[in-house]
């Protein structure tokens, strides 16, 4: 069902897998978006997390705020650490933030990051508002890659535009939040490799530049944007993150 979070656990498993998605995101994204869900080895444990207020209405987003994210991602992480050896982190646009972090705090239990889209510098192109808008109308195009968007939207959306209003603060407190992440990053110690889409429409290609800054792995995907991947580039992804694992 969407916009469910899905845990498995794995009796007597030494690894897990925890996956973060972004600030409007939903679980969906790392099973339909790019199914990297299926890419984790069977005798492997995962926790795909649903934020607080994701997953309902415009109103329940509003209502939660980037504390209860934060805390929700730390959590989870703990609860997975405590049973586990590692806990590999795979993490989409906001979550990388709460993964870096996690990274920072608790090196030893985290063999690697994988992450999709970092915010670091983010921004809002003009297909980004047209894509938003015809989401809440119901007028996006079939097939991908405008599709994309409502399969990684985690909320209900609304034709009603006004009650998207509240929802301002909740990006205020994204921009504090990459503010409190980058100051933690000359501390990441934690193999890291960040994906990139060069298409993207909501985090600037400024962003690659600044990770670089740090002890980050930078990758550009050629052919995707923020919330769609293409086939070429799901592939791409796939063979790293195998690589990655297997590597460890």
């Amino acid at each position: 069902m969407k916009h469910q979070e899905i845990i498995r656990i794995v009796p007597g498993a030494k690894t897990a897998v925890l996956f973060l998605h972004g600030i409007v995101g939903t679980p969906n994204h790392f099973v339909g978006g790019v199914p990297i869900t299926q890419w984790v080895p069977e005798d492997w444990s995962f926790h795909n997390l649903l934020l607080p207020g994701h997953g309902k209405t415009v109103e329940d987003f509003a209502a939660s705020n980037m504390k209860q994210w934060r805390c929700a991602a730390r959590r989870a992480f703990c609860s997975l650490a405590k049973t586990h050896e590692r806990v590999y982190i795979v993490a989409h646009s906001m979550g990388t933030l709460f993964a870096m972090e996690l990274a920072v705090d608790f090196p030893d239990k985290i063999p690697a990051l994988f992450l999709l889209g970092v915010p670091l510098r983010p921004h809002v192109a003009p297909s980004a508002i047209n894509g938003a808008l015809r989401l809440a109308l119901g007028m996006l195009r079939p097939g991908y890659p405008e599709c994309a968007i409502e399969e990684a939207c985690g909320t209900t959306p609304t034709e009603k535009l006004w009650k998207y209003i509240p929802w301002l603060p909740r990006f205020l407190e994204l921009f504090a939040q990459i503010a409190r992440t980058e100051k933690k990053l000359d501390r990441l110690t934690v193999p890291t490799v960040a994906y990139q889409s060069r298409k993207d429409e909501l985090v600037n290609g400024l962003s690659a530049r600044a990770l670089r800054k740090y002890p980050v792995d930078v990758r550009i995907l050629e052919e995707s944007t923020h919330f769609y991947y293409s086939p070429e580039d799901t592939k791409i992804l796939r063979d790293a993150f195998e690589t990655l694992i297997l590597e460890k």
